[in-house]
């Protein structure tokens, strides 16, 4: 019994690195071809309050315009220790690609009003050619191809420095 188990973990863990080795649930989609990257982010908020211990000393908006801060006596009247911070953020946050595909960032908005974005090539110039506004409750697609090898970050203006996600493109090797 134990040992049809481990084989049974074990092909299941070969399976998935197959999977993702022949380019994972992209390999599912209809219309892409190779060198075509489709990859889905969502621009989230996260959240965190507590009354249980002091809040920061520091006040973290003064570390990153992408960090928000409610003190306390502010965040909850009835309760006068309850604070909360929070912060935006691409998910997921890190990407990887080959040099030369032709890379979709199809990006929704869940939380934020607003979030003026770029991408920036491992040479520090601008992937794409405008700034793309995104708003709450909308889908953008941000196409570029990933000439160069190296990390593309994708920026928010509104909430940087924290709020990026990292491409790495691997050379081909040719």
């Amino acid at each position: 019994m134990l040992r049809r188990n481990v084989m049974l973990a074990a092909i299941l863990i070969l399976t998935g690195a197959l999977v993702s080795a022949c380019g994972g649930a992209q390999s599912g989609l209809v219309g892409l071809t190779p060198g075509e990257v489709l990859f889905d982010l969502s621009v989230i908020e996260i959240k965190g309050a507590t009354d249980g211990i002091e809040a920061p000393d520091t006040n973290p908006e003064t570390l990153s315009s992408g960090y928000r801060f409610k003190p306390p006596g502010k965040y909850d009247a009835d309760n006068p220790d309850k604070w909360q911070v929070s912060t935006y953020m691409f998910s997921p946050s890190a990407l990887t690609v080959m040099q030369g595909d032709e890379v979709t960032l199809r990006t929704f908005v869940i939380n934020g009003d607003q979030h003026s974005v770029w991408l920036e090539k491992p040479d520090g110039s601008k992937a794409t050619e405008a700034e793309v506004v995104m708003n709450r409750g909308r889908q953008y697609d941000i196409t570029f191809t990933a000439s160069q090898s190296g990390y593309y970050t994708l920026h928010c203006v509104e909430h940087a420095p924290t709020m990026n996600a990292t491409i790495l493109v691997l050379p081909t090797g040719k």
